[in-house]
């Protein structure tokens, strides 16, 4: 998943690079947890809009110095996971 779609996502410009590679690990650990969570693989490889906002969700839980909303992203991130477990 390219770290560019989700800096727009998240309202980090594409020409500051200071977080590209948090926010690259960042989708790498999601899509793990994902994938160990038992989203289908199917489903991730697609990458369609509802992984993008999964992922954006982990990211903006994670990314930042401000941690007053984390818990709030990161129940919005489980419910969508819920959703996508479902997907066959």
């Amino acid at each position: 998943m390219e770290v560019d779609i989700i800096k727009q996502r998240i309202g980090i410009a594409s020409s500051v690079t200071a977080y590209d590679y948090d926010i690259d690990l960042y989708v790498q650990d999601c899509i793990m947890d994902m994938r160990d969570s038992g989203v289908p693989e199917e489903t991730l490889a697609r990458e369609d809009s509802r992984v993008v906002t999964a992922v954006t969700l982990y990211v903006k839980a994670h990314i930042g110095n401000d941690r007053s909303d984390t818990s709030r992203y990161l129940s919005l991130y489980r419910q969508k996971v819920s959703r996508l477990i479902l997907d066959e």
